[in-house]
């Protein structure tokens, strides 16, 4: 007889509730009710640094969810931060016969690969899901060999994130969304001067921290406090352009920003990032400003449309000639935002990622995800 899905996640009831209410649909409550499972939520504050997220209240769910399984059952958590502290819970209840499923979002700090060998080498099997090819090799290379480790692309509601063409302005709007391992200081140094509104939307409902911009020029304005989402996807409406400069960082940092802006079919400029390879496909803008196919030819689906244009991470210089080719040329930047759109529908939506993380809570192992998630050729 097969056992039960449990659902451990990182977020509060009441958060849940306040962002579903007027915002797009959140993956875990689907893959809740297409599972019939039930969920573990947060209880009391998330806390800062290592420690506290191991030890903190997701330590507590752990030991909820172990409580309420039975052999058999899979447990799902959605961070590395939940499903060790489940392992470590379940070896020292000795508790057999349950299979874990965990999201892993940057497994390449080295604390954490060495608590990613222990946990993983208990007696618990499981699966390591995770969202790009460079914390896959990490997974891998940390994981016991009864797990198994598994590429699933992530997901946007493309029926919340949804636009028509750019609104007309006095200036055309850049608009940057987000806070995690973004480079504003880089980007405010591209803008200043440039004939263009600037907006930062800084503020994140995810993020533990806000990303910095230094000293703003008179076109730029920062928005550090979260937004509703219907206020964010009306920026999305309004902008010419959006941009995710990053951080080189090892992970998909800026994910959902170039989904949500690929939804609404808005063309992106991004930084070409070790972690960031799997969602966007297009050239590289060179500093001056010719685009370089062949850097990026490894990067994005492999059957997609070009939705954006790369820029090599901290240059000013690059990141601002992709702004003046796409502000001058609005053939070209229409091109990218339909080829952005029609990618999420192929690849990103949330019934996919859903149904792919279905697969990987079914009793039996989930399969490899099909060769069109793929980047094209051999990653740079």
């Amino acid at each position: 007889m097969n056992g039960r899905t449990i659902l451990v996640v990182s977020a509060s009831h009441d958060e849940t509730a306040r962002l579903v209410d007027c915002g797009p649909r959140r993956d875990f409550l689907e893959v809740a009710r297409r599972l019939d499972a039930p969920v573990i939520y947060r209880t009391g504050s998330p806390r800062r640094g290592w420690g506290g997220r191991l030890l903190g209240p997701h330590l507590r769910q752990a030991w909820q969810a172990a409580s309420l399984s039975r052999p058999g059952d899979t447990i799902f958590a959605d961070g590395e931060h939940l499903g060790v502290p489940l392992l470590l819970v379940l070896a020292l209840r000795l508790q057999r016969g349950r299979r874990v499923v965990m999201l892993g979002h940057l497994l390449s700090k080295p604390w954490k690969g060495i608590l990613l060998r222990l946990a993983t080498r208990t007696s618990t099997a499981g699966v390591v899901v995770v969202h790009s090819e460079e914390q896959a090799r990490t997974a891998r290379a940390a994981v016991g060999r009864s797990w198994l480790v598994r590429q699933v692309p992530y997901q946007v509601d493309a029926d919340f994130w949804r636009g028509g063409s750019p609104l007309a302005g006095d200036l055309p709007l850049i608009l940057a969304v987000g806070s995690e391992n973004r480079d504003y200081r880089t980007l405010v140094a591209a803008v200043r001067g440039l004939r263009a509104r600037v907006v930062i939307a800084a503020g994140s409902h995810w993020a533990r921290k806000t990303a910095q911009a230094g000293n703003l020029p008179a076109n730029v304005e920062l928005l550090t406090a979260p937004l509703p989402f219907a206020d964010l996807r009306r920026l999305y409406e309004q902008a010419a352009v959006v941009a995710v400069p990053l951080e080189d960082v090892a992970n998909q940092s800026g994910v959902t920003t170039l989904l949500e802006a690929m939804s609404m079919g808005r063309p992106v400029v991004v930084s070409a990032t070790r972690g960031q390879r799997e969602y966007v496909r297009g050239a590289l803008m060179r500093p001056d400003g010719m685009l370089d196919r062949a850097a990026t030819a490894g990067r994005g689906p492999g059957d997609a449309a070009d939705a954006g244009v790369y820029v090599p991470p901290g240059h000013a210089g690059a990141l601002r000639a992709a702004f003046v080719r796409l502000l001058s040329d609005a053939d070209l930047a229409a091109t990218l935002g339909a080829g952005g759109r029609r990618t999420i529908a192929d690849h990103f939506t949330v019934e996919q990622y859903t149904a792919a993380l279905a697969e990987c809570l079914a009793p039996t192992p989930c399969p490899p995800r099909a060769p069109a998630v793929t980047p094209a050729g051999t990653p740079a």
